[in-house]
């Protein structure tokens, strides 16, 4: 079989792996390539690809299919010596820099797990309603110019804002976005 890859020392393995214990052993061509991996099997280039993705979605519009597990997973961290005045972590601009990253980063990930939850509703039903969104911290509550009305903001984990949309519905919220 003819696979192409980004990772040839990952995909050697793989295949090595994958011979052991078969009495016919097909031959295993790797070569390596970088860039636009998925685009090998449309021009008949390889047979298959060993490629890193995330979802999967560039592969899917390339009419491939993944055919085993995942050869590993990982996951990107951050990691910091221990703050002290000596490597400039414990004040200054060097701290200042990674304090700023690491805003940034929790930043991305409030913005990739929640969504802003923003709607109407009268003071009978404002109580219960910031209940069912509590937000992060807690929910925004803005008064409207229409007496007894108020507009509320609060951040709601994505996987949670149908059913939570459904909810206020029924306490009687309106104009929800």
């Amino acid at each position: 079989k003819r696979i192409e890859t980004s990772f040839p020392s990952l995909a050697k393995r793989f295949f090595d792996k994958l011979a052991e214990g078969q009495a016919s052993q097909a031959e295993t061509h790797i070569k390596v390539v970088s860039g636009s991996v998925e685009a090998a099997c449309g021009l008949g280039l390889a047979d298959a690809v060993v490629d890193l993705v995330e979802t999967g979605t560039t592969m899917h519009a390339a009419g491939l299919e993944v055919v085993g597990e995942p050869l590993f997973v990982s996951e990107a961290l951050l990691f910091q010596q221990k703050p002290t005045e000596r490597n400039g972590l414990g004040g200054g601009r060097k701290a200042d820099i990674i304090k700023i990253i690491e805003q940034r980063i929790l930043g991305y990930l409030t913005a990739t797990r929640f969504v802003m939850l923003i709607y109407n509703v009268h003071d009978d039903n404002l109580t219960k309603c910031c209940g069912i969104t509590p937000g992060k911290r807690s929910p925004t509550v803005t008064e409207l110019k229409e007496e007894g009305w108020h507009s509320v903001s609060s951040l709601v984990k994505k996987e949670a804002q149908n059913a939570i949309m459904d909810e206020l519905i029924k306490e009687g919220a309106k104009d929800i976005l």
